[in-house]
């Protein structure tokens, strides 16, 4: 009598040791969702818990906080003081102790910094001669205070770093750490969306007209264009700047209406 081996089909593999091809898929869609399930309730509690922070405990945290020495403001930083006391006669402010500092940077650049804090540099101020713009600019930074961005990266980081601390140990993560970090930057991305849209409308309702919003990004793009593939853009922690002027476009055509 002739013996025919059964052919045992997809368990060879699994007799022989060798986990399948699809197991391994289905592993590691485990593991993404799973890390990514943990990532969005992470973000959720440490954006909740910032939320509960009131305008007076955040300026009181930071009040002390350090700046760099820029020595004696130009005469054009008056005129952008002129321009942010003006927008922080807007509607719908958070109570902060707003503050509006100078840095003698060549970069055209602003931040927003914890408790109420605007930061300005001396290359934003020659690239905004148009008013307009410059309160563009500089509502767009109030949007980050207003949206609590700058707090809700804080809070994340804080949390994130705790909970890779407590899996790792001493080691920072390898590749988890790099996955949040990219994360990060897509939160950073959206930040910089929503602080466009309420710094344009926040500056059209004080000034009273969309003239001139456009010309700090258009500078930029026509200054920078073609420096970053758009496939990298997800690496960056603003939206392009083409993106952003076709956002503006449209609002500004909104508001017209």
């Amino acid at each position: 009598m002739k013996f025919v081996p059964k052919q045992l089909g997809e368990s060879a593999e699994a007799s022989s040791g060798h986990e399948h091809w699809k197991e391994k898929v289905k592993n590691v869609v485990i593991i993404v969702v799973g890390m990514t399930l943990v990532y969005l309730l992470l973000g959720a509690v440490a954006e909740f818990m910032v939320t509960r922070i009131s305008e007076e405990t955040e300026a009181q945290l930071f009040q002390s906080m350090e700046f760099p020495e820029t020595g004696n403001p130009p005469k054009e930083f008056a005129k952008a003081e002129e321009v942010f006391n003006r927008l922080l006669e807007g509607p719908g402010l958070r109570p902060l102790p707003y503050k509006l500092r100078y840095m003698a940077t060549p970069e055209p650049n602003a931040f927003a910094a914890p408790g109420g804090t605007v930061m300005v540099t001396q290359g934003l101020l020659d690239a905004t001669t148009n008013t307009t713009a410059l309160a563009f600019v500089l509502g767009h930074e109030l949007g980050h205070h207003q949206h609590r961005h700058t707090l809700k990266g804080i809070g994340r980081k804080a949390v994130f770093s705790i909970a890779l601390a407590l899996v790792f140990g001493g080691s920072d993560g390898g590749i988890v750490s790099k996955a949040v970090d990219l994360a990060e930057k897509g939160h950073s991305r959206n930040a910089e969306r929503e602080a466009d849209d309420f710094g344009f409308r926040l500056s059209h309702s004080v000034y009273g007209n969309a003239d001139g919003y456009m010309e700090f990004f258009q500078h930029i793009h026509d200054k920078y264009h073609g420096r970053h593939e758009t496939w990298l853009n997800f690496a960056h922690t603003h939206p392009p700047t083409t993106e952003r002027l076709e956002h503006l476009k449209a609002l500004q055509a909104e508001l017209k209406q």
